[in-house]
Order: structure tokens, then sequence, then C-alpha cells
């Protein structure tokens, strides 16, 4: 038996509505039975995708935060009726950044928690998704709320792509992903609109390759996002976002010596300012000619 709280992976890189996995559990005593099946997956899969388990042999007792020697409790499934983003997804993310996301890292981009003042638009997010497959379909539908129990009358865009050779809807406000089979049987999948990547035609197929077209603008807003850091280190549900922020800056390091050019800039002043822009226009430059 091993306490959940000794894998430094669920402690540090494992999250659940952006919140850290654990912390989740933590904080709510009283789980849907949704939540409690997508927890236990999350965790499953990440604890199988480090290497740190024995699928086979080894099995996740929730309530006491263990994974015991036995197949007596929760154990990993492959394809799951509903899971966390995996950790291989969220690595894959980390690796574009895209015009859609304002030229910032996919997974940073989708680390933002839904807001309750403000209407979380789920479009950018879906498509930022589906440039790491090779094909997706985007749907708008009505459907039952799993965690309200509530009709969803007003279209709710879905992105679906293939998993392990099976299809998944990627819910990217939760942060969740449903195996598409078992959503559609469970929850009144009634679709309004949906179109796939692959049978787009001209002028919507040259807007989406647009959208997902590669654009690095992350030296210049690493000195915004540490002005927000600093002032959400507290917040639950902004683990994820502090997380990821801290984890694309090892995958971009040159985007870290951009953010120190234009901090320079920024202190030096209006000229500097415009020196760095002008700089950094040349260099745009030459690398499309390349």
């Amino acid at each position: 038996m091993k306490c959940l709280f000794d894998y430094d992976v669920l402690v540090e890189e494992v999250f659940y509505k952006c919140w850290h996995i654990l912390e989740y559990l933590e904080k709510h005593s009283s789980l849907s039975e949704l939540d409690k099946e997508a927890i236990q997956a999350t965790i499953m899969d990440a604890l199988v995708y480090k290497k740190l388990i024995n699928p086979e042999k080894e099995s996740l007792d929730l309530e006491h935060l263990c994974i015991r020697n036995d197949l007596n409790h929760y154990t990993y499934k492959k394809n799951p009726n509903v899971c966390g983003i995996p950790l291989w997804m969220k690595e894959e993310l980390r690796k574009k950044c895209l015009h859609i996301t304002g030229g910032v890292p996919v997974s940073l981009f989708l680390a933002k928690p839904p807001s309750k003042i403000s209407r979380y638009c789920v479009y950018d997010p879906n498509t930022a998704i589906s440039s790491i497959f090779k094909d997706a379909t985007f749907y708008d539908v009505f459907y039952q709320s799993p965690t309200r129990n509530v009709r969803i009358e007003e279209a709710r865009p879905f992105v679906e792509v293939e998993i392990e050779r099976e299809l998944y809807l990627v819910d990217s406000l939760t942060k969740r992903i449903f195996k598409s089979s078992y959503f559609k049987e469970n929850y009144g999948f009634e679709v309004v609109n949906q179109v796939r990547v692959s049978e787009l035609k001209r002028k919507k197929k040259g807007l989406y390759q647009e959208h997902i077209s590669e654009r690095n603008s992350f030296g210049t807003t690493i000195p915004f996002y540490e002005m927000t850091i600093s002032s959400i280190r507290d917040v639950p549900n902004q683990a994820e976002m502090i997380y990821e922020f801290h984890k694309c800056k090892e995958y971009y390091p040159q985007a870290c010596e951009e953010a120190e050019e234009f901090k320079k800039a920024v202190n030096g002043g209006v000229a500097d300012v415009i020196a760095y822009a002008k700089k950094k226009k040349g260099n745009h430059i030459k690398s499309r000619k390349r």
C-alpha cells in the first residue's frame, strides 16, 4: 500500500478542473459519481503513463487515498468513460504555439478556468486541441448536463477526436474527456451542427489552417503572465494555470530570453520599445523567408 501523496506526479503535475487533483479531493468531500469516476481514471492514467504502478497487480482505493497491491478497488482502464485531460496530451499541447491561442502554448491557453463573470468561449480551445490530431469533428449540441442534471437548450460546442482507437469528446470547459459512445448514449446528445476537419472546403479550410498555424509570441506575453501569476498564487482553481506557465517556460528557453529583452526595453522607455519591436519584426521576416 502506498499513499497517493507519496507520488510526486499526483502532487505536482495532475489536475482536476484546474485544481491540484489531491487538493480537489481534500476540499470536496461530497463528490458526484461522475466526478469520482473521472478523478479515479485521471489518477490511474497518470500513474500508469509514468510507469509508477503495475496496472495488472495494483488498484486505487480512493476512499483511503492509496494504491493497494490488489485488484479489489478501482483498476486502470485504457479507455475510461470519463477522465481528465491525459498527461501525454498536455505534453503535446505544450509543444504548439498557435495563431488562435495568441501565440502562447496551447496547454497554457487551455489552463484558464471558466469564469462565472464572463462567458467562457470554448470554440477557440476546441480548435487549438484539434491541432494535435490528424482529424477532428466539431459539434454544437443540446444535451443533458452530466453535473447539473438539467437539459442544456443552448448549443454547446465539443470537439471529437480519436484516442487509443476510441472516439472521445473533449470538454475544454471542465477539462475532461468523455468516451463518445458513453456520452451520446447517456446525455441526450442532440446535434445542432457538426463539421469534420477533413471535410472542410476552400474558405473554411483556409480559415481553419490559419487558426492552427504556428505563431510564437510567448516571449512578449511572459512579463504579463508574471504579473498575473503573482496575484493568483493562493487561488485553488488557478493552480493549473500557474503550473503550465512555469512548465512552458522550460519548453521555450528562447521565449524567456525574449521576455528579459522586452522587460529591459520597457524599462528603458519608448525609444527602446520601438527598437525592440523593429528588431523582432525583422527576425520574424527572416524566419518566414527561410
